[in-house]
């Protein structure tokens, strides 16, 4: 059976590849139920190329055909250096993603925001949805569309490793995903992952946080040419 090509726009940045040349690091980015690319404007990083991959709920029989068309997606990357950046609904596609194409040796690291470990994924519509605030009629349909798909996702018991790099990043006053639920990916990644706590931002902290494209930004590339992140940004390494 074919599966649902899902839609996607692709931004690049950086210098891209000319006459074989190593185009650099590959960042996808996946944003969270109910939104679109546009969360990821300005998402620009030196020696980066950025691709903003686009989902819909309605596109796909479950969670799995949809990480199934998008890491044919990301594979057909001619970069050797693969990562994956995921907030909320994304970050699971983006676990999901890496687990499909980790044994390639070309996932270089995942990025996983503002979501719980892939167990205890349930009941989080509703908390989505009331933080959403005042939508659209529309809007909120292709929410609860997105919603939808997560909802019938089963999760992966904690054996199963991820086994690349990861960074967490979480809200401290995130009303959907608790802190102690975004620590808990520890038990889902063969390394420790790399913890970072924003002490404000709510839910969707990466549309006006600039400390989260500067996390980004340091781990990939080459020479970041932004300062440091501020005070609020901060890496907690307490596994609760």
């Amino acid at each position: 059976m074919t599966l649902p090509r899902p839609v996607w726009n692709t931004t690049a940045t950086g210098s891209p590849s000319t006459d074989g040349q190593d185009p650099g690091v590959h960042l996808f980015c996946l944003h969270h139920a109910g939104g679109t690319t546009a969360s990821f404007a300005g998402w620009r990083f030196d020696g980066v190329t950025v691709t903003k991959l686009s989902y819909r709920g309605w596109d796909f029989m479950s969670l799995g055909a949809a990480a199934d068309a998008l890491a044919e997606r990301v594979t057909a990357s001619a970069s050797a250096q693969l990562a994956l950046y995921g907030h909320s609904m994304g970050a699971v596609l983006a676990f999901e993603i890496a687990l499909r194409l980790q044994h390639t040796g070309r996932v270089a690291h995942v990025f996983l925001a503002a979501t719980r470990p892939p167990s205890g994924m349930y009941g989080a519509g509703a908390a989505a949805v009331a933080a959403a605030g005042a939508l659209s009629p529309r809007a909120r349909e292709v929410l609860l569309e997105d919603l939808d798909l997560l909802a019938g996702y089963p999760g992966r018991p904690p054996g199963k490793k991820l086994e690349v790099p990861a960074t967490v990043l979480y809200s401290a006053d995130d009303p959907v995903v608790p802190v102690v639920d975004s620590v808990r990916w520890a038990e889902w990644c063969s390394a420790e992952p790399r913890l970072v706590k924003l002490d404000t931002g709510g839910h969707l902290f990466h549309l006006g946080n600039p400390d989260v494209r500067l996390i980004v930004e340091k781990t990939l590339s080459p020479e970041p040419l932004s300062p440091e992140p501020s005070r609020d940004a901060q890496t907690d390494q307490r596994h609760g």
